[in-house]
């Protein structure tokens, strides 16, 4: 499709994520949705099946360039993803929407974000006051349930799983708020925010994860004011990481960190996370890998967080 013929046509659906202002042919429910305009991001239907003939594959990647992705999911389809503008999607018409919607709105717009030039760390954040608490981890080591627990406490999320930093010029980055939704294993569903699994969607048909949709999130950027990156330990601790450490930390991190090569960002990359790293304190939070300590966790983070304000 043309740009002139995306600008120009009608657009069924109108939202607002990450402060840009998307158009799609899809409904995208967990979005807020706004008065029709002229779109940042546009989502639609297209034909990709042709554009992978020939490609070879490496994971989930066909083909990546500093302005596009082209992406291939098993038994999903084809995602790509161009110029920090577009996400077009090629797949089955019985795939259910649940699951393109996961598709588009986290590794979609994780890379589209990254195309428009911003930090995306693999997180999963909270607000406390008008300031962000970040968790960072390896996939499946608790991110989202640390959220989900906190959120449980009073305190609303800002986003799971992608994490958009935008940067400030002498200070710490602002968070551009997500959308309010969860995607948690029942186990931790039920642990988190005592919810029965019964009627919620799955992220995929074959995968027992749930999305958990929340009733509100956060509607304006906050300041990030830390950063704990989660690890296995006998007792539930937080010590600070610093120096060289709280840097690879923050490399290893990165949502699109297999792409920074082939996307040419390296450098920006570099940059970014130096200067996230000078600004922003990072924390090792140690805690036993069982979910009913999970209110314990979240009292000593709390009771953390609130130390910090009083000696700032």
């Amino acid at each position: 499709m043309s740009v002139s013929t995306v600008h120009s046509r009608p657009w069924p659906f109108h939202y607002t994520v990450y402060g840009l202002h998307l158009c799609s042919e899809v409904p995208l429910p967990e979005l807020k949705p706004v008065a029709p305009a002229e779109g940042d991001v546009y989502i639609y239907r297209d034909e990709l099946a042709p554009l992978a003939d020939g490609l070879q594959r490496r994971g989930n990647r066909l083909r990546v360039t500093p302005t596009e992705a082209l992406l291939i999911y098993d038994q999903v389809g084809l995602l790509r993803i161009e110029a920090g503008q577009k996400i077009t999607f090629d797949v089955p018409q019985d795939l259910p929407d649940e699951t393109l919607r996961v598709l588009i709105l986290g590794i979609g717009l994780g890379i589209l974000m990254h195309q428009r030039g911003h930090l995306v760390l693999h997180a999963s954040a909270v607000a406390i006051g008008e300031r962000v608490v970040a968790f960072i981890a390896e996939k499946g080591h608790g991110k989202s349930t640390m959220a989900a627990a906190l959120h449980a406490q009073g305190y609303p999320l800002v986003t799971d799983d992608v994490l958009v930093l935008q940067e400030q010029p002498d200070g710490p980055p602002l968070v551009l708020p997500a959308y309010p939704q969860l995607k948690l294993w029942p186990d931790a569903l039920e642990q988190a925010l005592k919810m029965q699994t019964d009627g919620l969607p799955r992220v995929h048909p074959i995968i027992e994860k749930r999305v958990a949709r929340l009733s509100e999130g956060v509607a304006h950027p906050l300041p990030l004011s830390a950063l704990f990156t989660l690890r296995i330990g006998e007792h539930v601790r937080i010590r600070p990481l610093s120096g060289q450490e709280a840097f690879v930390e923050l490399l290893l991190h990165t949502y699109t960190r297999s792409l920074l090569e082939e996307t040419q960002a390296s450098a920006r990359h570099l940059q970014q996370v130096g200067s996230l790293a000078r600004y922003v304190p990072l924390f090792v939070l140690e805690r036993p890998p069982r979910l009913e300590l999970l209110p314990e966790v979240v009292a000593a983070v709390e009771a953390f967080m609130q130390r910090q304000q009083e000696t700032a």
